[in-house]
């Protein structure tokens, strides 16, 4: 990568703070799409129906359905 990318000298801090505050960003959308995704499975495993992303995003489940899934498996 640092043969393409090179931070110009003086801009060490500035890039600091753009690459945390990317990183935050990207750790919120990966909660959601985990959230989104574990809806997915726990309604197609438990409940035997089929939720499409975009009803799952409007949908909640408990503490306990949640700690059902594993997201990981598929």
């Amino acid at each position: 990568m640092q043969d393409f990318f090179r931070l110009q000298e003086g801009f060490e801090d500035t890039a600091d703070m753009v690459l945390t505050k990317a990183c935050k960003r990207l750790v919120k959308q990966l909660h959601y799409e985990a959230r989104v995704q574990a809806i997915i499975t726990y309604h197609g495993s438990y409940l035997a129906t089929k939720v499409t992303k975009k009803e799952a995003r409007d949908m909640s489940m408990t503490k306990e359905e949640f700690m059902k899934v594993n997201v990981f498996e598929h």
